[in-house]
């Protein structure tokens, strides 16, 4: 038998805790650690269309990446979608790993997922974050020009639409930093970046990128997060074949474009 203590141990052994941001909340955060498990649901966020759908194929166990419990929790009712969602998942008695800036931060996790997608070579960490492991460093397949890159960038990432600002130079040189990682700008001109990819950007930040000869693309946080979701399905069938492991079919980017 497998249980919810059988998969989170094998996720903080591939992402451990203390590779977690200290204002960041993972791990297991709703459903009983003794509980057998048959079918995992894997999705980057736990929605209450997420939890539907684990409570329709009978997936005992959603492991998603941004954390089902955030903020301060005062109450769970159904007046607000935090609410929503755990009663939902207790009512069903559907557990909750999120493995969230770990993730980010371990090797094969989140940046690595990206820098993969974006077909970077050469890959290391940028130097970020409480660790000095948020981000990651790598060289194109070729060259390219800034207009150029940022279409590569959708068109690797499957994005509805990216933003971006243009540095001036040519690029061989990515820096990649899944979600919001704006503010790492910094360390991406450190480690020799002539372009690093976010997936969330203000125009501030915009502005000051291209000042300092950055190209920025912002390509949006769940195009750049999402990678993330197949690897966690991947490494949880690898390592307990006898489980039926479904990426969330119904969990997409709530952002569109015109």
């Amino acid at each position: 038998m497998i249980t919810v203590l059988d998969v989170l141990q094998f996720l903080e052994a591939i992402t451990p805790p203390d590779l977690a941001e200290s204002w960041d909340n993972v791990g297991l955060l709703a459903g009983d650690r003794s509980q057998e498990v048959t079918k995992v649901l894997c999705a980057l966020d736990v929605t209450e269309a997420v939890v539907a759908e684990a409570a329709e194929c009978g997936a005992e166990l959603i492991v998603a990446h941004h954390p089902a419990i955030f903020t301060s929790v005062n109450r769970v009712t159904a007046d607000d979608p935090t609410g929503r969602i755990l009663r939902a998942a207790i009512r069903h008695d559907i557990a909750l790993i999120c493995m969230h800036t770990n993730a980010d931060c371990a090797e094969g996790g989140v940046n690595d997922a990206l820098a993969s997608a974006l077909f970077l070579t050469g890959v290391f960490p940028l130097g970020a974050g409480e660790n000095g492991m948020l981000g990651r460093v790598g060289e194109l397949p070729r060259e390219m020009e800034p207009r150029e890159f940022a279409g590569y960038v959708k068109e690797c990432l499957r994005a509805g639409g990216v933003r971006f600002c243009v540095g001036g130079s040519k690029i061989s040189r990515v820096a990649v930093g899944g979600g919001a990682c704006g503010k790492m700008m910094d360390y991406a001109l450190k480690c020799g970046a002539q372009a690093f990819v976010i997936g969330d950007c203000s125009y501030d930040l915009m502005q000051r990128a291209q000042a300092i000869g950055l190209t920025l693309v912002d390509a949006g946080h769940f195009p750049t997060e999402n990678p993330m979701t197949a690897v966690f399905a991947e490494k949880i069938g690898e390592a307990f074949p006898q489980l039926c492991v479904k990426i969330s079919a119904r969990h997409v980017d709530c952002i569109e474009f015109v």
